[in-house]
């Protein structure tokens, strides 16, 4: 039926991995991460009435819907699965873009789920918008759009200055759910994460990540035949941590969950933007130097030598952003092998070798995404490497694909 505006925002993936030359003999990765934070969405300011009553306590999934808005129960079967936690999400989406505050931030949108309590990654968002009331049966035909294999869905309803309706659905993938974990902790305070995994998973680990520094990684313990995934951490000192499950599936590493904690630190009521070190030495030239020098900034924070830029490394990572653009997703495999592979099919005989990918509305925003990522830090702030090559490939609607590769000689 006419008379109804959709837009579809899908947020993309970004992804690292590192190996070591004993690793690409045994053709095994045992230092494989990824994190899925950048998205279409053209614009960075953040949504300016995206605010919470309070933090959820707990991160949690599934989070049982006990009670509801009739209708959005009803278009929210078209999609997936209910949760309460994505309830709150889409509800504050639609009185978002109700207001007219246009399209959903990124960084906005992953402190909405985290803030409601919701650990998954990779969300879909549906908005639909048109004089009051919008068709039901239209509706739920788009909704259906948004469902998976494993999908969770919510929609929020919130009606327009003008008398019109706003519809907004949001969906994620439920690869795992996520035991109670607390949002706020002493710092030392140990803490126990158990997470069950849905699909087939080979190994999987548990990375803290702080605002600055080096991300660490817990030992993690994967039950195989059950899915259950369990570790114990202590947040070291005061402050905001991201904590991310990473699993790796059939087709590579994929992050399953991702809370954050806070120790001994309020968290915060609106969403921040953080720029990363080296994000304003982006500086005169070419996209390609302007990378290498956010890149040669990130480590002088930490007070590491810069990296030399390699050639063939550049040949590597251009090719590899070019093939990405092609097929208009961000992954290490895209049919011409991994990160291993393609090493060995150049020769080449580093050390310990790295690439960082990942899909940005500009280069400065892709390196913030990368910092921001608990593997693409390890990646940017690994002591040995030496040498680096970075390739940008430019997208009809002006986004960029970026590919970074690492290596010791």
């Amino acid at each position: 039926m006419g008379g109804i505006a959709f837009a579809l925002f899908a947020f993309f993936a970004t992804s690292s991995a590192s190996c070591t030359p004993s690793e690409l003999a045994r053709d095994q990765d045992s230092n494989t991460l990824v994190r899925t934070s950048s998205a279409s969405a053209p614009s960075n300011r953040p949504v300016a009435d995206a605010r919470t009553e309070r933090w959820a306590t707990f991160t949690r999934s599934p989070a049982p819907l006990t009670e509801g808005n009739v209708r959005e129960a009803a278009l929210a079967t078209a999609c997936g699965e209910s949760d309460a936690a994505l309830q709150k999400v889409a509800r504050d989406l639609a009185a978002t873009r109700a207001k007219g505050l246009g399209a959903p931030d990124p960084d906005a949108v992953t402190w909405m789920l985290r803030s409601a309590g919701e650990p998954h990654l990779s969300p879909r968002i549906l908005a639909a918008s048109g004089q009051a009331p919008l068709d039901d049966a239209v509706l739920r035909s788009k909704l259906e759009s948004l469902r998976g294999s494993s999908t969770r869905c919510a929609v929020g309803i919130a009606r327009t200055p003008h008398g019109g309706e706003m519809v907004v659905g949001v969906a994620v993938d439920a690869l795992a759910d996520l035991s109670p974990l607390p949002s706020r902790a002493r710092a030392g305070e140990w803490l126990s994460l158990e997470a069950k995994v849905h699909v087939p998973v080979r190994a999987a680990k548990l990375v803290l990540l702080g605002s600055r520094g080096i991300p660490r990684t817990v030992p993690t313990s994967l039950d195989e035949k059950s899915g259950v995934v369990r570790a114990r951490f202590a947040l070291e000192r005061p402050g905001a941590f991201t904590v991310q499950l990473v699993g790796d599936l059939e087709n590579g590493p994929r992050p399953l969950l991702e809370a954050r904690v806070f120790a001994d630190h309020e968290p915060p009521e609106a969403p921040e933007t953080d720029v990363a070190p080296g994000e304003d030495a982006e500086g005169d030239g070419g996209a390609h130097e302007a990378l290498v020098r956010m890149i040669a900034g990130a480590r002088n924070a930490e007070g590491l030598r810069p990296l030399v830029r390699d050639g063939a490394l550049d040949g590597l990572a251009r090719a590899h952003a070019e093939r990405m653009r092609e097929g208009r997703t961000v992954a290490h495999d895209l049919g011409e092998g991994d990160l291993r592979a393609r090493f060995q099919a150049e020769g080449y005989t580093g050390r310990v070798v790295g690439e960082n990918v990942a899909h940005a509305r500009t280069v400065q925003l892709a390196h913030r995404t990368l910092y921001g990522s608990a593997s693409h830090r390890v990646n940017l702030l690994r002591a040995d490497y030496t040498h680096v090559g970075v390739g940008i490939a430019e997208a009809a609607d002006g986004s960029v694909y970026v590919c970074e590769v690492f290596a010791a000689k």
